[in-house]
């Protein structure tokens, strides 16, 4: 079997993708949910079936990570219903695990899906697959239907009817192909595609739908539903690949889906961007990265000031006008009003919708080095190191890259300033540019870099700016 690595309460089950001595055989259990002592699994384990875990009616929306469910609302009571897990092929002798965005570790003891969920609005991880040691590498994540009971030294999911749920329907993004996979506690019955969609889409399967995978080629993927003890989402490879997924909801099936009341806004501004690209010296994203929820850029000319690489708003609005940029929160925190850090922990990037009401320019930007602490000016830094910028955004309006250099900016004269324009683009894109396109040494005095889009009277828009890096890094 599969060594379940997983961060779970004391009793969780271990347990994978086939059948072990730890995954039990319900051929023989007892239909009215008693203990089959008779029954054995394959290597000699009782078989359980159904135990302690009444099913109670709930709505077709199992888990939602945008409400910072921690476990699926299965409608079961069981121990542990509806709790997920994540696994790999260690036990096969692979090397693949999945890798986690945030360390999942936390004083409260919340379970790692609601760590996961409270971040990111999903569960969001890569899974690195390595094949050096077997057939096939592979890792996942699922939850358990109806709970599990202890056997011997372990424990064992309980299988439970689901087939009344009539399919499923997931929400998802992922850059690698996904297998939607159900288990009965001895092997894996039923399957569906996921199918590679880097923007989150909800794709919903009738059990018609499913392959039929048993070891029983007559039996109808109803009756396969009847006996499910887990949900599980799984990424294979025969040679090593990462694969960078988001699992935001699972809902029974409808034909035309919408059961769960997902934030879209939030998660298709998540991105998909590599878990692994983190703001590292040799990362691609190595002055600053939405998802790593650091709040400031590393410009490398930083020292313990707060005020290097603080990301601000600008525009050019009139006295009373009210901003053009619309904000998904509120901005602000405990220890300074005009924080983004609410923004980047919402979006894992800065993201937020533009509205003119007039002729003008809105966006955003960031210090180079820090302000005199007297006035607030900013004081010019040389970042001709960088060699250029590389920016992973998504915008409907054209972005402006502004090098600033002036202490204070003036909002008449700022897009006077040399400029690069980002072309708008609905998804997810990288775009570098080089100083040299700015102008000779501009880089050489530059108090900060901005963001700024150009709009008239009744103009609209959205922009997404996900991570940054260096030129030279890229």
């Amino acid at each position: 079997m599969l060594n379940a690595k997983h961060i779970l309460p004391m009793g969780a089950i271990l347990f994978g993708l086939v059948g072990c001595n730890e995954i039990l055989d319900t051929a023989n259990a007892v239909p009215d949910g008693t203990v089959n002592i008779g029954g054995t699994g394959s290597n000699g384990n009782a078989a359980w079936h159904g135990g302690a875990s009444s099913s109670n009616e709930t709505g077709k929306c199992l888990w939602n990570g945008s409400g910072k469910q921690a476990t699926a609302e299965t409608g079961f009571n069981g121990s542990n219903a509806g709790l997920w897990w994540n696994f790999n092929d260690s036990d096969v002798g692979g090397m693949s695990n999945i890798i986690w965005p945030i360390g999942l570790d936390n004083p409260y003891g919340d379970p790692w899906s609601l760590v996961l969920s409270d971040n990111y609005g999903c569960i969001a991880g890569t899974a690195s697959l390595h094949s050096e040691s077997s057939d096939m590498g592979y890792a996942g994540v699922g939850f358990i239907v109806a709970g599990e009971q202890p056997v011997g030294n372990g424990s064992a999911p309980i299988a439970a009817d689901i087939s009344g749920w009539n399919g499923l329907c997931v929400t998802y993004a992922s850059d690698g192909d996904m297998l939607l996979e159900l288990d009965n506690g001895n092997e894996t019955v039923l399957s569906a595609d996921l199918e590679r969609n880097e923007k989150m889409v909800e794709k919903c399967f009738a059990w018609d739908e499913f392959a039929n995978v048993s070891s029983n080629a007559e039996a109808t993927n109803r009756a396969l539903a009847g006996e499910i003890s887990v949900v599980k989402f799984v990424m294979k490879s025969a040679t090593d690949a990462d694969v960078n997924f988001r699992i935001a909801a699972v809902a029974k099936y409808s034909s035309v889906g919408g059961e769960c009341d997902v934030d879209w806004y939030r998660l298709e501004n998540n991105g998909m961007i590599s878990i692994n690209q983190g703001n590292s010296e040799h990362s691609e994203f190595n002055l600053w990265l939405g998802s790593d929820y650091t709040y400031n850029v590393d410009t490398h000319l930083c020292d313990e000031s707060a005020t290097c690489g603080y990301w601000y708003s600008v525009e050019d609005t009139d006295d009373g006008e009210p901003s053009r940029i619309i904000w998904p929160v509120l901005v602000g925190d405990a220890y300074d009003s005009e924080s983004f850090s609410p923004i980047i922990d919402y979006c894992g990037a800065l993201c937020g919708a533009l509205n003119f009401q007039s002729k003008g320019f809105a966006g955003v930007g960031f210090s180079i080095v820090n302000k005199d602490e007297i006035d607030g000016s900013m004081k010019q830094g040389d970042i001709t190191s960088w060699g250029g910028l590389c920016v992973k955004y998504s915008s409907t309006l054209n972005l402006e890259v502004v090098m600033n250099s002036a202490a204070h900016e003036n909002p008449s004269t700022l897009l006077l300033s040399p400029s690069v324009t980002l072309p708008r683009s609905d998804s997810l894109t990288t775009k570098c540019v080089e100083w040299d396109e700015f102008g000779a040494g501009a880089a050489a005095h530059v108090s900060s870099l901005l963001f700024v889009a150009e709009g008239g009277a009744g103009t609209e828009g959205n922009f997404n700016i996900v991570g940054l890096g260096t030129l030279a890094n890229n």
